[in-house]
């Protein structure tokens, strides 16, 4: 099992490293909203403002990066696809390679808005857990979505009605555990919100493991 999910990561880096258009893609966005940000702001934005701006950015680059998981194994290439290998293993490196990629992009999104938006930021080593632990469960929660939707035609369209009522939350507590992240004496509150993260990443990993053969038999 554990060979097989190296494998499948490894495959997704070199296949998605040749088409590092879609990178490049999700960069410019990050990279476009922060500007046009910093000029509707005219780069004075309150600490609030800023923790909701950013997780926004954010979740919608996780879509984007998320929405490409599954489009290469599609209809009978999917049926070939899943006969080397367990389903179990697909969507775990389908989680731990999009996890990676969104952990990546939100510490990139989080230099460049910073650059444009100052960082209001104290507590920067709870914020960093923050990022790193709300970017894994944002892509755990967005793969298995991806999953689904891949099985109908209008695989954009399903995500993003399937997805929103289970983000919402999780962005709400992000949103939450940044703003704590702001006073730095605050420290311990902010270590009960990333523990929650934590666990939250575990219950998405696990319905995930669980789940997936069903709907791949489907």
């Amino acid at each position: 099992m554990l060979q097989q999910v190296k494998e499948l990561v490894l495959k997704d880096i070199r296949l998605n490293w040749r088409e590092r258009y879609a990178l490049y893609s999700m960069l410019l966005y990050v990279l476009s909203t922060s500007y046009v940000a910093y000029l509707s702001f005219e780069g004075v934005i309150n600490e609030s403002s800023w923790v909701a701006l950013f997780w926004i950015i954010v979740l919608f680059a996780a879509m984007n990066a998320s929405l490409q998981s599954f489009k290469r194994e599609l209809n009978y290439q999917a049926l070939f696809f899943y006969t080397l290998a367990d389903p179990r293993a697909i969507i775990l490196a389908k989680t731990l390679y999009n996890s990676g990629l969104l952990i990546v992009l939100t510490l990139i999104s989080y230099l460049i808005y910073s650059i444009f938006l100052g960082n209001p930021i104290t507590a920067n080593l709870s914020f960093i857990l923050c990022i790193v632990l709300g970017s894994s469960a944002l892509a755990s929660v967005l793969t298995l979505v991806a999953a689904i939707a891949s099985k109908t035609n209008n695989s954009a369209g399903l995500m993003a009605v399937l997805s929103m009522p289970l983000l919402f939350p999780l962005l709400l507590n992000l949103i939450k555990t940044s703003q704590i992240c702001l006073v730095e004496e605050e420290l311990f509150l902010a270590g009960n919100q990333i523990l929650f993260l934590a666990l939250l990443n575990i219950a998405c990993v696990l319905l995930s493991y669980l789940l997936f053969p069903y709907l791949w038999r489907d």
